[in-house]
């Protein structure tokens, strides 16, 4: 996740090998978005912060203070996404004691999206990882508070797993769409969004590793609600955003 703040560009990145009993979240800064960055080091490991499959980092500031949320999938009893606040202008965390849980373990990949007055939680579920038979989705809970609670449409908690709006899903020519980008705003006011999906037809490589291509495609926003694209990945390239 980089972030351009302090005069300089921040990544905050994952230390982590599949199935890594111990991952954490690191950080390198660069003066240029391509390089090189210098290795800061780690911020936190899964054991400090004691929430497993310590991944996925995501950056914000908000009313002079500035949070890592992050988290995996896990099945654990202090499995789900957290927020901690950071110090040190972002090189480290403030206390490895003082997190909020702002969803449950059965998502992953948060990115947070402030629009008219909501916090809008976006996180991907399901098999992100077996061709095409993945089940990636991404879902969405909002908040007037950037620390939740975060509620679904039908005003269920999402620290509470099977929660959450389905906003995109996977379709017959692409499977697993998800780890969804923030979005970013074109010169016509459209919002859009960047995420990976599998393409059926050529799902794997070689290595049977999935094929995961990457994706663009505009947020619509309904009655408060986001939905990318209708719903599901587009197929077609004839709309793009306006720069």
């Amino acid at each position: 996740d980089i972030n351009n703040i302090y005069g300089q560009y921040y990544l905050y990145y994952s230390i982590s090998t599949w199935g890594d009993s111990d991952p954490g979240i690191g950080l390198a800064i660069a003066d240029s978005p391509t390089g090189p960055f210098v290795d800061q080091g780690k911020l936190f490991t899964s054991k400090e912060m004691d929430v497993p499959n310590s991944i996925d980092p995501f950056y914000i500031a908000e009313n002079g203070e500035e949070y890592i949320f992050w988290g995996s999938f896990d099945r654990g009893p202090k499995q789900g996404t957290y927020a901690v606040k950071l110090e040190d202008n972002g090189r480290r965390v403030k206390s490895f004691l003082d997190t909020t849980k702002i969803a449950a373990g059965d998502f992953e990949a948060v990115m947070i999206h402030k629009k008219d007055g909501y916090y809008y939680f976006f996180g991907s579920k399901g098999s992100c990882c077996e061709g095409a038979k993945s089940e990636y989705h991404v879902l969405v809970g909002r908040s007037q508070h950037l620390l939740g609670p975060y509620l679904d449409k039908e005003g269920n908690d999402i620290r509470v797993r099977g929660r959450g709006t389905v906003v995109m899903k996977g379709n017959d020519t692409y499977a697993g769409p998800g780890h969804n980008s923030r979005i970013f705003t074109d010169k016509d006011g459209k919002d859009w969004i960047l995420y990976h999906a599998i393409k059926k037809e050529d799902a794997k490589l070689i290595n049977g590793t999935s094929r995961r291509v990457l994706m663009l495609d505009e947020v619509r926003w309904e009655e408060g609600w986001p939905i990318i694209h209708d719903g599901e990945p587009s197929h077609a390239r004839n709309v793009v955003p306006s720069f």
